[in-house]
């Protein structure tokens, strides 16, 4: 890395900070800590960071609402939110506003670094969601030499997780899925992110017809038949960019 990263960690657990700031600090990063929410507001005046991890359960001022108010302090840093509790709802919030992603504590540190690196690399983010590996591979290696940083999901499943973990600009989703179809799919990841630009990819337009004009008209952006013209994939991906 040329530059060496600024993380700040917010968490009102010292030792787990402290430990967190260990282990990031000998990959090298740059870490200063804060033990709740006031105090990383006070840090982010008067550094810049380019990345912030964040403890969503905390005293006074919870990290949902510190992330918010991250959003008009330093708008374009990301933040992945980090907890231990089952706190849906605070996780839901956070995410439908925008942060990064969320990790589950204890943390898994090769997650961690993977998103760090997403978080912190540039290039636009897509999400293949489709059983047909060898098509996933084939779609990810071409967008990948153009650019895009791509990711694959082979089921529903793996989809939601994926989406809650890492702030996709794009979705390619097919309509046959397992375990939830297209468009359970679709609901699913909508409510956790709204923002999230979808495209339907399908080879079977004619029998899933219904499904995808209900995706459609759900705000899904646009449908592209298999086989895929990756010529006017990357086209369309183009102009959801600029």
């Amino acid at each position: 890395m040329n530059e060496k990263l600024r993380i700040l960690i917010v968490d009102d657990n010292e030792e787990f900070a402290r430990n967190l700031k260990d282990v990031l600090e000998l990959k090298g990063y740059e870490i200063l800590t804060a033990t709740d929410g006031s105090k990383a507001l006070e840090f982010l005046k008067e550094n810049g960071f380019h990345l912030v991890l964040m403890d969503i359960k905390m005293p006074v001022m919870n990290g949902v609402e510190t992330f918010k108010n991250i959003k008009t302090i330093a708008p374009d840093t990301p933040v992945i939110m980090m907890t231990a509790f089952a706190v849906e709802e605070l996780i839901r919030e956070s995410l439908q506003n925008g942060a990064f992603g969320v990790l589950r504590k204890p943390i898994d540190f090769e997650k961690l670094f993977n998103l760090i690196k997403n978080a912190t690399s540039v290039g636009s983010m897509i999400l293949i969601v489709d059983d047909d590996d060898n098509l996933c591979e084939n779609i990810k290696d071409v967008l990948g030499q153009k650019g895009f940083r791509v990711s694959v999901a082979l089921d529903s499943d793996s989809a939601i997780e994926k989406v809650r973990e890492n702030n996709f600009d794009v979705m390619l989703l097919d309509m046959k899925l397992p375990p939830l179809n297209g468009l359970e799919t679709y609901i699913a990841i909508h409510e956790i992110r709204p923002n999230l630009v979808v495209i339907i990819i399908t080879g079977y337009t004619k029998e899933m017809s219904v499904m995808v004009e209900d995706t459609l008209r759900r705000g899904a952006y646009s449908c592209i038949e298999k086989p895929i013209n990756m010529d006017n994939l990357i086209a369309v991906l183009e102009k959801i960019k600029e």
